[in-house]
């Protein structure tokens, strides 16, 4: 791996304008584009940057460039990926889904930036030290009530595990993995790839279920409530993939990581997901099926019954989440600040950024490669 620092920059700042945008660009999804995350704003410690990068033989590390340069940068590299029709990964930012890194399957090579106000060296901050510090304060904030919100989903859970039948749930699980797996072989070792698929950002709930399954011909849908075994029945799928050797695709959830959200098994094409709020899909094409754990597994009635403690608890956990997407939009405008006096890089340093960039990411091919 190899680290690429900031130079370059111009002698007078310039306002970059609105920085924070989804990535949207037009033709770029032509090829093979797969979209998510390996960081989350909750824990702040969670980072799954070694189970997507940590294989590759090349990986550059980009410290002390701004969003849009990143983005800008990766924007190339995307639109070179297209031009040689090669798959590519893009990985976004948990704070405002702009572009955070690359990778190329097919050459084993990746790029990460880190933005400079994530940064943990103060020398790189200290001339702007009021608009970092704010910005920095606001992420903290909205970490910590998100972390609030989360313990009222947490009193939702426990409503329902009183209420569940784990032996009917034992029983899907395994007719489940019976359905998918049977007694395949998958052609490698297992690997496991840990992910997110979104997370609380300053856009609301952004989330890359969508992209992610677009080109599965078999997608699970699960129906459920919290508490009622969805993350279980994940994780034991997973565990019989990996066990029979199919690499696995495994999505955390990005408020509380311990939990699962998604796995996705390409080789059999097939994927299985929590769907329900906030990223509630309904089956919309031949191969599309629900899992409903709740008709399944839990005592009927119990949405009746405790209706009214259920809604409160709801109320309570989205008022959090709005309070937490405020203050990220907070420090979304600290970081504007913050870059509207951070002198802009050069041209020719942008132009050669790209150029040596491009050069590691796309090595040209030897015929004994």
């Amino acid at each position: 791996m190899e680290e690429i620092g900031c130079t370059g920059r111009r002698g007078s700042a310039q306002p970059d304008g609105r920085l924070f945008r989804r990535f949207r660009k037009e033709g770029m999804l032509l090829a093979s584009v797969l979209h998510y995350l390996v960081q989350s704003n909750v824990p702040r410690s969670v980072s799954y940057y070694d189970s997507n990068f940590g294989s590759l033989s090349d990986t550059v590390r980009l410290n002390g460039y701004s969003h849009k340069e990143l983005e800008q940068l990766f924007g190339n590299v995307c639109r070179e990926a297209q031009i040689r029709s090669t798959p590519v990964d893009v990985i976004h930012h948990c704070l405002d889904a702009s572009i955070q890194g690359v990778i190329l399957p097919e050459y084993s090579t990746g790029a990460f930036g880190v933005d400079i106000l994530d940064s943990q060296d103060p020398d790189r901050l200290k001339e702007f030290s009021s608009e970092a510090a704010a910005y920095r304060q606001h992420t903290e904030q909205a970490r910590e009530i998100l972390i609030r919100a989360r313990s009222f989903h947490d009193e939702e859970e426990a409503i329902y595990i009183r209420h569940m039948d784990f032996s009917a749930a034992d029983r899907l699980t395994r007719e489940t993995i019976h359905n998918l797996l049977a007694e395949k072989k998958g052609s490698g070792q297992g690997r496991e790839i840990h992910r997110f698929f979104g997370a609380a950002s300053i856009l609301g709930s952004i989330c890359y279920i969508p992209e992610l399954t677009e080109s599965l011909p078999r997608r699970y849908f699960i129906k459920g409530r919290p508490g009622t075994g969805k993350s279980t029945f994940l994780k034991k799928i997973a565990r019989a993939a990996h066990e029979r050797g199919f690499e696995t695709e495994i999505y955390h959830c990005s408020l509380e990581p311990n939990s699962l959200d998604m796995i996705v098994v390409r080789e059999l094409g097939f994927c299985v997901f929590d769907s329900t709020a906030p990223h509630e899909y309904f089956p919309s094409r031949p191969g599309d099926k629900i899992i409903d754990v709740y008709e399944s597994c839990v005592t009927p009635g119990t949405d009746e019954k405790y209706q009214q403690e259920l809604s409160r608890l709801e109320a309570q956990y989205k008022a959090l989440v709005k309070e937490a997407t405020s203050r990220l939009k907070e420090a979304s405008e600290d970081a504007d600040r913050f870059y509207a006096k951070l002198p802009p890089l050069e041209d020719t340093a942008q132009e050669n950024l790209t150029e040596s960039v491009l050069k590691r990411l796309f090595p040209v091919k030897t015929e004994n490669a």
